[in-house]
């Protein structure tokens, strides 16, 4: 039996788009993947190291709202991650 999946797109900002190298990159995930499994694979794909910190520190937003990272991803879902924000 063969898993079904989805492709989608991922857009970095900030300083995770200067660690990775890129500002989108395109995945096949599982279909009803979650935010965090699509994180996880990013890591896998990307290397732990350049996403610089706790993916639980990171904000994903879907379709441009801020998301859980219990939140299932669609074929057509917008995906944006983002670093925490910091400022004074």
């Amino acid at each position: 039996m063969t898993t079904r999946s989805i492709t989608i797109q991922v857009k970095f900002f900030a300083s995770l788009k200067e660690s990775l190298g890129t500002s989108q990159i395109t995945l096949t995930v599982p279909v009803e993947s979650t935010v965090e499994v699509l994180l996880r694979k990013i890591q896998d794909a990307h290397g732990r190291a350049n996403l610089s910190m706790d993916i639980h520190n990171l904000r994903v937003a879907v379709n441009q709202q801020l998301v859980a990272f219990d939140r299932v991803i669609r074929e057509d879902d917008e995906i944006a991650i983002f670093p925490p924000i910091t400022g004074g």
